[in-house]
């Protein structure tokens, strides 16, 4: 039986040797037949799923929870945390209640975040009994062991403490007889591979891990605990890597030959690989120190510092190329990154008034590693965009996709001459993703790509220079579209003269420039095009400047003004202006403004108050805006005291723009649904934390107070 048309199919064959007669006309009205058919097994096999905790509907989790007496949770929608793990582990909960690993794995699941149970009154120095005598619990610590002391009021502190009676649910007092610790990792810990590393100072062998040549912190990548009972270590979460830790494991490594952790096949913390070498650099030839003097280490090895995200080589080796493998830390998806961008480019598609057709009239591939295949992969941006232009020009209608298929960085400015050229009528994707190649079926061993494919995850490619489009003129009803996802520009995104009717971004970062100003890199400008609205999603930059445009849309994003509350971030005095859940350092000026659940720092100037408003979000209260509803400060009085507090507003740390612990709760639970306001307001993260209060006194033993702590 044929699954596409079971049916059918199953017709004598005398009626279908007629029916491709009369031109399958059987057939085609048998299809509606089948359609119908099918709907109904999906149904079916749904039904049965729903059985399962496992396998059900994400709106069937709740009602099996209800069965299982599962009480206390607010929903989380787009937050990427589920109630899935909770029911399903409720059982197994009751059975080992009131453990510490019970506890964490609690923790874990309500919130979607790696956690740590600590008990507290384990770390108290006291006096111990004969009879349950504590070696590794000693009341001095040894000021010789620096590693323990480097953990010192972590999750992961040994050393014992005096008691604190202060209470552990407000987050005040820890070590105390009734006290137990929930220690979250809100930052992600994204992988890279094969990214090229950026040359400081080839010559005298200085490179750093980043691309755009930042000082930037690596991070662990987590280990999956095999163990229920077992409670989560440094290798389990997605915290900074400590240069004291690799040192110690790299000596035992060299000395005695134990097997490294953090450094451990098949996914270590950090790999490196030269140009032209087929493995990676050994891990036995690195060297863990402080590189903040760039100092060059012993000839055969390789000196790295996670800390600071920088590497050297010893005199006389100077690679041209060096490849490595790493992992950074953020707070949610924002940004250009390796991480799932299907469902946010489809989302900002629609956002834009845009449904990407399933039919794509040209593609082409771009990769510096891969082989140049003509008319299917070529070796720069440059020749990708060549190639789209001059196909553009003479085809109107085209629906064009270049696609970056791998992670290395591109040192070419896409201006001038090599400018992106839309002309009416046609649209382009510039999208880091993936393409699929099939075998072809008839020539055995020969590989295909088709139109229209590709899989936005998982690469991360960097531009060095910068990128100018221009839509060439023509009727205003043939819009001109220009779409980028997933990108990392290093210089300016900008629209010249024309008429182009939609830039969306999403996705992106433009601006990962190392010298930090705005004239270098991390502006977004358009000048001149009547009919243009711009879009960006989930996107980073440091300012957007616009003059003759009527619209500006920003959703889930950054713009930092490199954290200068007095520069102008948001330039658009001829824009209608829409804010939803962004977050804004500098100054905002806009025609007219619509603002939502959104964090505007700088100080809000806005030409026609009458038109639009803002609600649920924070504004200076000397802004210049449309009609406030439930925004922040309420009042004079409340600007005092009312106002956002980060834990970096550096854009290469890991916290950047991600709310304080210590943020006014007005902000943490301002939004609308009360949420967070700004760009991370999709995370949920307040809710994650109140629904993980609503569950620990059903799990936790009578006596005990629990304090939720954030790591990072």
């Amino acid at each position: 039986m044929n699954q596409e048309r079971p049916v059918y199919d199953l017709l004598p064959a005398v009626h279908r040797i007629r029916d491709t007669a009369e031109n399958y006309s059987l057939r085609a009205l048998l299809e509606v037949v089948e359609d119908e058919l099918q709907r109904l097994r999906e149904d079916v096999d749904g039904l049965y799923d729903d059985w399962f905790v496992e396998t059900c509907a994400e709106w069937v989790v709740s009602y099996i929870g209800d069965l299982l007496g599962v009480q206390g949770l607010a929903a989380i929608p787009g937050a990427g945390a589920t109630q899935r793990a909770l029911v399903a582990n409720t059982i197994s909960y009751r059975r080992r209640k009131g453990t510490a690993a019970m506890l964490e794995q609690l923790a874990r699941d309500v919130t979607g975040w790696p956690a740590r149970a600590v008990e507290y009154f384990q770390l108290l120095g006291t006096s111990q009994h004969v009879d349950h005598v504590r070696l590794g619990n000693v009341r001095t610590p040894d000021l010789r062991d620096a590693g323990r002391l480097e953990l010192l009021e972590t999750p992961f502190d040994t050393i014992a403490h005096t008691a604190d009676v202060r209470h552990i649910d407000v987050r005040r007092g820890r070590h105390n007889i009734a006290h137990v610790g929930l220690h979250l990792w809100r930052l992600t810990a994204y992988a890279l591979l094969d990214i090229d590393a950026r040359p400081i100072d080839a010559s005298q062998g200085r490179w750093t891990f980043d691309p755009a040549g930042r000082d930037l912190t690596l991070f662990n990548r987590p280990r999956t605990e095999t163990e229920v009972t077992h409670l989560a270590e440094e290798v389990n979460v997605p915290a900074p890597l400590r240069r004291r830790a690799l040192h110690n494991e790299l000596t035992a490594l060299h000395e005695s030959g134990r097997t490294p952790v953090f450094l451990a096949e098949p996914t270590p913390a950090l790999r490196l690989q030269l140009l032209g070498e087929d493995d990676p650099i050994p891990t036995a030839q690195l060297v863990c120190c402080d590189l903040t003097g760039w100092h060059r280490p012993d000839p055969g090895t390789v000196a790295f510092d996670p800390l600071l995200g920088r590497l050297t080589f010893p005199a006389g080796v100077a690679p041209g190329r060096v490849r490595v493998g790493f992992a950074y830390g953020f707070s949610g998806d924002v940004g250009a990154g390796p991480y799932d961008r299907q469902a946010t480019l489809a989302d900002a598609l629609a956002a834009a008034g845009m449904t990407w057709p399933r039919e794509v009239d040209w593609q082409l591939g771009v990769s510096r590693d891969l082989d140049p295949v003509p008319g299917v992969i070529v070796g720069s941006l440059a020749e990708a965009v060549d190639a789209w232009n001059d196909r553009a020009r003479v085809q109107p209608g085209q629906v064009g996709v270049i696609a970056v298929i791998d992670s290395a960085t591109y040192e070419e400015s896409l201006t001038g001459d090599s400018r992106v050229v839309i002309p009416p009528g046609n649209r382009l994707l510039l999208v880091a993703a993936a393409w699929p190649s099939r075998e072809d079926p008839e020539h055995a061993g020969v590989q295909v790509r088709d139109r229209g494919t590709f899989v936005a995850t998982g690469l991360r490619p960097h531009l060095v220079g910068s990128l100018e489009v221009e839509a060439l003129p023509g009727p205003a009803a043939a819009g001109s579209e220009l779409v980028m996802s997933g990108l990392s520009i290093e210089g300016q995104v900008t629209v010249r003269l024309g008429d182009l009717a939609s830039l969306v971004l999403a996705n992106c970062t433009v601006g990962d420039d190392r010298d930090g100003t705005l004239a270098n890199g991390g502006l977004v400008a358009a000048s001149d095009n009547p009919h243009l609205t711009i879009r960006l999603v989930r996107t980073i930059c440091a300012a957007v400047q616009v003059d003759g445009v009527p619209g500006l849309g920003l959703t889930d994003s950054i713009v930092h003004a490199h954290g200068e509350s007095d520069a102008i971030a948001v330039g658009a005095n001829s824009a209608h202006v829409e804010i939803e859940a962004a977050t804004i350092l500098g100054q905002t000026v806009a025609r007219s403004l619509a603002a939502s659940n959104a964090i505007l720092r700088g100080v809000v100037e806005v030409a026609r108050r009458q038109q639009g408003c803002s609600r649920f979000s924070y504004l200076p209260f000397a802004s210049r805006a449309p009609r406030r509803y439930r925004c922040q400060p309420a009042d004079a009085e409340a600007a005092r005291s009312v106002a956002p507090r980060f834990t970096s507003i550096r854009p290469a740390d890991p916290g950047f723009c991600q709310l304080a612990p210590d943020c006014p709760a007005e902000i943490v639970t301002g939004a609308d649904d009360e949420g967070e306001m700004g760009a991370f307001h999709f995370l949920q993260q307040h809710r994650r934390v109140t629904n993980l209060r609503s569950q620990l006194d059903h799990y936790l033993r009578f006596g005990l107070e629990a304090g939720v702590f954030f790591a990072t």
